[in-house]
């Protein structure tokens, strides 16, 4: 039972309530609301869904607009929602949707769109943000856009602040640019990591209060793994979520980490996929090294986007050689002079040898299952995987 309630509430059979004051709320069946206030607005009720736990909780939904908006991109939660299934040990919820099936132990969500089966950690403190599904996130995430499932940021000293991309654009094998769309995007953040943004000049408005952010920018981060203790600078231009993928990459003014790519320290700019990054200046940037070296990084992604997935998992046949294709082609207009480059020459021919090698074997190719055509395994006496190509 609950101690005080009102006629704007209305609770489904089998809910159980305690010691909560109840305003402006829907609550579905077979709930536990313990030790909770919950207050909606007349109109913008809490609207909670059935097989919900939530224990010591605060749930607001006030109306009010807290909008994000970043090129094109844009958050604008005003309601608390909360789908079946749901379970809050400690709900700070405001102005928050929370999809089916996710968690959260010690976690705020506030002007939000969670989405469905996350886990949100202890310490986790979301604002201003969206992400997709089976997302696995903790410390502090604001002003981001997870738009692939399967993002991880499990640990409790990191701050996000990025796109997270469900379209990832490679060149078939006929040498035309197509982009796969909804796949996940499991990147993997480690702890102490820190997305800065440094500099920039408010967006032109007619007051500072009425800018809609800044003019400095954020990470595109493509299924990437970035390391513990490292720091992405966004001190660039901002990205066009109407301009095509193909055009991102060709940017030099964004800080973009491409798909299977592996960075640490402290770096900015553009990281082409495969490669490893640990530093401000490409020059330092060791390009396909993650095939050529610890290919197992690779294999895990694959595995973990297998999983998010499950039987669509065809869809991720052409994504690694598609890649591919698509970086040697990036490269080798570097290479060209087509467009400028901040790599040696030698940088150049050696990771294009890489690409290309990895290519011509055949080594990254996929049934029509979204599966290796070929067996990787671990070697113990190189402790590296290899490839069993016929």
């Amino acid at each position: 039972m609950s101690l005080v309630t009102d006629t704007t509430v209305q609770i489904g059979p089998g809910t159980e309530v305690t010691h909560s004051l109840l305003r402006h709320a829907t609550i579905g069946r077979n709930c536990r609301i313990i030790n909770t206030v919950i207050e909606g607005h007349p109109a913008w009720p809490v609207l909670i869904g059935n097989h919900v736990t939530l224990i010591n909780c605060h749930v607001r939904s006030t109306g009010t607009p807290n909008a994000f908006r970043f090129a094109g991109w844009k958050v604008d939660q005003r309601q608390t929602v909360i789908e079946d299934g749901v379970t809050f040990s400690n709900a700070r919820l405001a102005n928050a949707a929370i999809g089916a099936g996710s968690q959260g132990f010690g976690s705020a969500v506030e002007s939000s769109r969670i989405g469905a089966h996350n886990h949100l950690r202890n310490s986790s403190n979301i604002v201003c943000t969206t992400t997709a599904a089976s997302c696995n996130l903790g410390s502090e995430v604001s002003k981001t856009f997870l738009l692939g499932a399967g993002f991880v940021s499990e640990h409790g000293s990191s701050y996000l602040s990025l796109v997270a991309p469900a379209e990832y654009p490679i060149l078939t094998a006929a040498g035309r640019e197509e982009v796969l769309t909804q796949l996940p995007n499991v990147t993997n953040i480690g702890a102490g990591t820190v997305f800065a943004n440094y500099g920039g000049e408010p967006i032109p408005a007619a007051s500072l209060a009425e800018s809609s952010g800044s003019a400095k920018g954020t990470a595109v981060v493509y299924t990437s793994f970035v390391c513990i203790n490292c720091r992405v600078i966004n001190r660039y231009g901002q990205p066009d979520w109407h301009a095509s993928p193909f055009d991102l990459l060709r940017r030099r003014d964004l800080t973009l980490l491409g798909f299977g790519s592996f960075v640490e320290n402290k770096l900015t700019g553009r990281v082409p996929a495969f490669a490893y990054a640990n530093d401000l200046s490409q020059r330092s940037h060791k390009l396909g090294w993650v095939l050529a070296q610890k290919p197992g990084i690779l294999l895990n992604f694959v595995k973990k986007m297998q999983s998010v997935l499950g039987d669509d998992s065809w869809r991720l046949q052409p994504l690694v050689e598609g890649t591919i294709r698509l970086e040697c082609q990036l490269l080798q207009e570097e290479l060209e002079g087509i467009r400028p480059t901040l790599y040696s020459r030698e940088q150049l021919q050696e990771g294009l040898g890489v690409l290309a090698t990895h290519l011509r074997a055949g080594y990254w190719a996929m049934d029509e299952s979204g599966h290796w055509q070929h067996t990787w395994r671990f070697d113990e006496p190189s402790q590296q995987w290899v490839c069993d190509v016929g």
